[in-house]
C-alpha cells in the first residue's frame, strides 16, 4: 500500500498524540467507505480499515480517521468520553416500530425481524450522531491543514451525499418510524448544506429543500458554525445537536477507557 507523504504525516501525528501505533489495513468487507476502532483497554493499536473496492486513493479517508483520534486525544484525559446508546433510547425505537400505526404493525413483521430492525436503526442513528457533527469539524480541519487533499475530500463527500439520497427514497420511509426518519434526514441535511456552502453549489440541498428538512438541517449547521470548534468541545455540540434532533436521553456520555500500557 503506497500512501501519500502527507497521510504518512499524519499517522506520525496520532501515534505521537496518542502514543499509540496506527495500522491500515484493506477491509473488502466493510460496508462504509471506511472506519476505524481506537485503541482502548487491551487494544494497543489504533487500527483504520477501508473498502479497496471503492476507493483507489485511500490518503482522505485514512486521514478522516484520524481526525476522530486526534480529536479524541486532544481533550485532557478526564474529559475523554465515548458515546452509549441508552436502554431507553433502544426501546423508544422498539415501541415506535410496534405502535399500531408502526412500520412494524403495517408491514407485519415478525417479532425477531421486528427486534432486528429496531437495533439497527438504533444503532445506526447513534453512528449518525456521534460521527456528523464531528466529522464536519474534522472535514474543516482537513480543508485548512491539508488542501492537497481536496480532490479526494470531494470525489468522497460527493459519493456520500449521493448515498445518502437513498433515505428520501420509499424503500427506508417504509421501515423507519417518523422520529428516526426526520433525524437521519435532518443530519443528512445537515451534510448537504454543509457542502453546498464550501463549494458554493446551492444545488446540493435542493433535494432536502424539497423533502421540507433543509431548515432543520441549517439549524444543525448554526450550532456547529457558533459553537467552540476546540475539540473539548466535542460533546456540547453532541449535546446541541441531539436536543434540536429530539434525541435527549437516547444516548450517555461514559469515560473513554485508556490503552493500558503495562
Amino acid at each position: 500500500m503506497t500512501l501519500r507523504e502527507v497521510t504518512r504525516a499524519v499517522l506520525s501525528l496520532v501515534e505521537n498524540v496518542s502514543g499509540c501505533p496506527v495500522v491500515v489495513s484493506e477491509d473488502a468487507s466493510l460496508k462504509t467507505l471506511a472506519a476505524s476502532r481506537i485503541a482502548r483497554g487491551t487494544n494497543k493499536i489504533h487500527l483504520i480499515s477501508f473498502n479497496p473496492s471503492a476507493v483507489s486513493e485511500p490518503d482522505y479517508l485514512i486521514c478522516y480517521q484520524c481526525g476522530f483520534i486526534l480529536r479524541l486525544f486532544g481533550t485532557p484525559a478526564a474529559e475523554r468520553f465515548d458515546l452509549a446508546g441508552t436502554v431507553v433510547g433502544r426501546q423508544i425505537v422498539f415501541q415506535l416500530l410496534t405502535a399500531p400505526d408502526g412500520p412494524g404493525k403495517k408491514l407485519n413483521l415478525p417479532a425477531e425481524s421486528i427486534s432486528a430492525l429496531s437495533n439497527q436503526l438504533f444503532d445506526g442513528l447513534m453512528t449518525q450522531l456521534r460521527s456528523i457533527p464531528i466529522g464536519l469539524r474534522v472535514d474543516s480541519w482537513i480543508m485548512r491543514e491539508y488542501p492537497e487533499l481536496s480532490e479526494l475530500q470531494q470525489n468522497s463527500a460527493m459519493q456520500q451525499l449521493q448515498e445518502n439520497l437513498q433515505v428520501l427514497g420509499p424503500e427506508f420511509k417504509k421501515i423507519a418510524p417518523t422520529t428516526v426518519l426526520k433525524a437521519n434526514l435532518t443530519m443528512n441535511a445537515a451534510i448537504a448544506e454543509f457542502w453546498a456552502r464550501h463549494r458554493s453549489d446551492p444545488r446540493l440541498s435542493l433535494p432536502y429543500q424539497a423533502a421540507g428538512f433543509a431548515k432543520a438541517g441549517e439549524e444543525l449547521l448554526r450550532a456547529l458554525d457558533e459553537g467552540p470548534a476546540d475539540p473539548s468541545a466535542d460533546c456540547q455540540l453532541i449535546d446541541l445537536w441531539s436536543k434540536q434532533l429530539g434525541l435527549t436521553g437516547w444516548y450517555q456520555w461514559v469515560p473513554y477507557n485508556p490503552p493500558s500500557h503495562s
